[in-house]
């Protein structure tokens, strides 16, 4: 929301025009699956191979949203480069790996749950 309140980013062709500035498709939808995906499936082994994956779903993600913004309507940087979206996504792909971290990190409560029904 910031990036579009900031006039970064705009995006002509919205779900909900009168509602809001966003495109819900890409930043309520399309954003927390990817990071999901990105958190469920990550790699569980060194440090090297955690990086690879980190900066490979960074990359295929700006990839997608540069081409978007290139060859279609639904994106369109005003005042933003596609470095500035890749630093977003990592910042966004941090947040979510660190709070599901905190959130799991004991997982003993959780096997007690299950166990329980």
């Amino acid at each position: 929301m910031l990036l579009v309140h900031f006039d970064l980013v705009a995006y002509p062709l919205r779900e909900f025009p009168k509602a809001s500035d966003l495109n819900i498709t890409f930043k309520v939808v399309w954003t927390p699956v990817a990071s999901g995906l990105y958190y469920i499936f990550r790699p569980r082994s060194n440090k090297l191979t955690k990086c690879f994956y980190f900066a490979a779903w960074i990359s295929l993600l700006t990839l997608i949203d540069g081409l978007l913004a290139a060859y279609t309507d639904l994106v369109d940087y005003v005042h933003f480069h596609w470095i500035l979206m890749a630093i977003v996504l990592s910042f966004i792909f941090l947040s979510v790996h660190s709070i599901a971290s905190w959130f799991f990190r004991n997982r003993k409560v959780f096997r007690k749950e299950a166990s329980d029904r």
